[in-house]
């Protein structure tokens, strides 16, 4: 992945780098802005890593994602062309929620205080905004539904006390 490429996608790859990277902060985030020198370096310092470990393991990152993409990109482009020839539309709701989801984070950021701490924490939701439209432009449900039962079996004491919470609150909100 050329340097140019790697700043043109650098916003839908910051969920897939903090998944990679969970020591690096948002804040860590912005200050790298896109630039592969200032993520090396970074790496450095919360890894440990030596200049070249970080710069291998950025690369094997990269090129890991470069590949899915072009995978997926494929992918796409056959179910597209199987959708021309049958002459139906398997239009992929997910997208189109993380598109909306994403402009959803572009509002947030263009209408928010840039200041304080109500300012911090906009950025902080338009930042997650960001990753989970991301997330749900590049998924398709089956493979979001495979994902939440994993976090379910994974983690199974706390999903059911945030079903059981949000079974409360649906149960409120149908009272009134």
């Amino acid at each position: 992945m050329t340097t140019d490429t790697f700043e043109g996608q650098w916003r839908q790859m910051r969920g897939e780098l903090r998944s990679w990277w969970g020591r690096i902060s948002d804040n860590d985030f912005e200050k790298v802005a896109g630039k592969k020198d200032r993520l090396i370096g970074m790496l450095q310092e919360k890894y440990g890593y030596t200049r070249e470990a970080a710069q291998q393991e950025m690369e094997r990152r990269f090129k890991e994602y470069d590949e899915r993409m072009r995978t997926s990109s494929a992918t796409s482009k056959q179910g597209k062309a199987e959708e021309a020839m049958s002459g139906t539309s398997t239009a992929q709701p997910m997208s189109a929620v993380g598109e909306r989801i994403g402009s959803l984070a572009d509002v947030i950021r263009d209408k928010a205080p840039h200041e304080g701490a109500v300012g911090t924490a906009a950025t902080t939701v338009a930042e997650k905004l960001d990753v989970a439209g991301s997330y749900l432009q590049q998924k398709d449900l089956n493979h979001v539904l495979s994902d939440v039962s994993g976090m379910i079996r994974r983690y199974p004491v706390p999903s059911l006390l945030i079903g059981l919470g949000i079974g409360y609150l649906l149960a409120r909100s149908t009272r009134r």
